[in-house]
């Protein structure tokens, strides 16, 4: 395909050291055979261009797609998290633990001392003596 190009009726021939003017553009010399080629490489290149953002899309897709998984994967628990649950669940027990036989040992005591002042060796109730600041009642 051949490039020329056009001139006005005002202007001459340029020269081969005449820079071009504003109100020269170029032009295509196009005969039948070269413009149906030409149409259909447009037609082609569109086609694939359309493919392209079709593929394109579908990739944007996937892309989402994998990372709403990878999101909704990390709200799962791991066995790390597992195990630390289990592990401050344990200690809490522990410490329940170690309180109730702190309180056993100071009821006892407690009784005790009531035996020795009320001079008695029966059993002692000394759910009158607890205080009920918690709200929960013994039952009796």
């Amino acid at each position: 395909m051949a490039w020329f190009r056009r001139r006005t009726p005002e202007t001459p021939a340029p020269t081969e050291a005449a820079a071009p003017a504003a109100s020269q553009e170029l032009v295509p010399m196009v005969s039948g055979q070269s413009l149906e080629r030409t149409e259909r490489a447009l037609k082609m290149l569109a086609t694939q261009s359309a493919q392209l953002h079709g593929h394109v899309v579908q990739l944007e897709h996937r892309v989402d797609a994998l990372s709403d998984a990878l999101l909704d994967r990390m709200d799962v628990p791991s066995n790390g998290d597992l195990l630390e649950a289990r592990m401050h669940s344990a200690r809490v027990a522990a410490e329940l633990s170690r309180l109730e036989v702190n309180l056993a040992a100071r009821l006892d005591a407690v009784r005790d001392e009531l035996r020795a002042v009320q001079g008695r060796d029966a059993a002692i109730d000394l759910r009158e003596l607890t205080p009920n600041d918690t709200g929960w009642t013994p039952a009796r």
